[in-house]
């Protein structure tokens, strides 16, 4: 099962996705690529976001079914929570429709 959180802890907010679905075998696991493919377009929001001084701090962790990013917004980035908030929604709705594969706590 893989494991999804997002929290906010005073002005850092942390994602962390861990384990695989095991949907399928290694290679043929679309739900594998599904939650992989909303890390990597979360990870790009925020990496943009932090080089274009958005963000204030970054940091992340990508690793084999493990990846880790937490960060603080810059003064009055709202759009920023915004565009990651609709990422997130998409592993809610990955929970809703494969609730024995993927957790989401969001």
């Amino acid at each position: 099962m893989t494991k999804i959180s997002f929290d906010t802890y005073y002005d850092t907010y942390l994602f962390e996705c861990a384990g695989h679905t095991e949907y399928a075998s290694a290679g043929q696991d679309i739900l594998c690529s599904a939650v992989s493919i909303l890390c990597y377009t979360l990870r790009a929001l925020l990496r943009e976001a932090y080089e274009e001084g958005k963000i204030d701090r970054y940091r992340e962790d990508f690793s084999a079914g493990y990846v880790r990013m937490d960060f603080e917004l810059s003064d009055d980035n709202a759009p920023i929570l915004d565009n990651t908030m609709a990422i997130l929604r998409g592993f809610q709705l990955l929970e809703e429709a494969f609730p024995d594969f993927i957790e989401a706590d969001i």
